[in-house]
């Protein structure tokens, strides 16, 4: 998928709902713990529930001759489930460090019922909240040590269920921003519409049609919405603005609705369970303010006096992790997650 392309998807979505880039999500990734031999696991196919929906995920159990701990995928945004490639490569790698891992079907995705465009973030903290129950009922899984692993949009969901339960013993947060959902779709789409190659003059009217979009959400006057797109679709950018949602009756209204004000901040001030976070520092320039992620982040935990806490930013890295010429995730970001879980058990 070239950058174009994603473009005008991510504007579908709007307020540009996060996710790796797309040559980057076409490979799975692989570690040099990938591909040694003496990576020795199981794969089941389950199922589980939440309420009245069946979700779906791939349990993975490393070899051991005792319980072992446990994560619970969170996947990002949009579709996805256990063939998204970039999960699939962390999840491999997170049993290569003696990890169970719950490789899921996002609700609407894969194998799993449900449709994540008409749920807010609490139903996907609790769609997560469930897997944990799930693992729990397994007598492989070390039940004290159960946790969250929350990948891109993922990062904002797994502090939100964490606090929701005692259940949950630690949170990953892996290019998860702590900014709001509103402050995010921001920076991104003036970073996404620099990488289409626009310049500066009309980074601001995209951004002024942005603006539009939160406007519409809050005050529902869709006639002045659809002006602004109308005179934006015979501009010079008009297929960038075409990707704008064009009518009221799309569904994908319904869900940024119950998502737009999402701020993670509280979330994370309550939580007393280990947390690991880890940003790419070249993300600044495509889906999170890195900077600024961090900067909250310090504060929130500092101010509540937390401090089994790690924040990494991995140098030269993207949203991804990915090594772009070796296809493979970064030996950085390997050993980073890597230490960590294994100081964790």
């Amino acid at each position: 998928m070239k950058r174009s392309v994603r473009l005008i998807a991510l504007l579908v979505c709007c307020f540009c709902l996060d996710f790796p880039a797309a040559k980057e999500a076409e490979t799975r990734p692989s570690t040099s713990a990938q591909r040694a031999e003496n990576l020795r696991f199981r794969s089941e196919d389950v199922s589980y529930r939440n309420e009245n929906i069946v979700l779906a995920a791939l349990l993975m159990i490393p070899e051991s001759e005792g319980p072992v701990p446990a994560g619970v995928i969170i996947q990002g945004s949009g579709t996805s489930d256990r063939t998204n490639q970039w999960a699939r490569g962390i999840s491999e790698l997170l049993v290569s460090q003696g990890l169970a891992v719950l490789l899921t079907d996002k609700r609407g995705s894969g194998k799993s019922e449900g449709t994540w465009q008409s749920a807010d973030f609490n139903d996907l903290a609790s769609d997560a909240i469930a897997g944990v129950k799930y693992l729990r009922s397994r007598k492989e899984i070390d039940t004290r040590r159960i946790g969250l692993v929350g990948l891109s949009q993922g990062g904002w969901i797994a502090p939100l269920a964490a606090a929701r339960s005692e259940d949950v013993a630690f949170v990953i947060d892996i290019s998860g921003a702590a900014v709001s959902f509103a402050e995010q779709s921001f920076v991104e789409m003036a970073n996404t519409a620099r990488q289409a190659g626009l310049s500066e003059e009309q980074v601001a009217k995209v951004i002024e049609l942005n603006r539009a979009v939160a406007e519409y959400l809050t005050t529902g006057d869709w006639e002045k919405y659809a002006k602004q797109r109308d005179r934006a679709l015979k501009s010079e950018w008009g297929k960038i603005a075409a990707g704008f949602p064009g009518s009221p009756e799309l569904p994908i209204w319904n869900f940024l609705r119950r998502v737009a004000n999402f701020d993670p901040l509280p979330y994370w001030i309550q939580l007393k369970q280990p947390v690991l976070v880890i940003y790419g520092e070249k993300d600044e320039q495509d889906n999170v303010p890195v900077v600024e992620s961090v900067r909250r982040l310090r504060f929130t935990f500092e101010s509540a006096r937390k401090r089994n806490y790690r924040i990494e930013v991995i140098p030269d890295a993207g949203h991804s992790f990915i090594d772009p010429e070796r296809q493979e995730l970064m030996p950085a970001f390997v050993a980073v997650l890597g230490s960590w879980v294994r100081e964790f058990k």
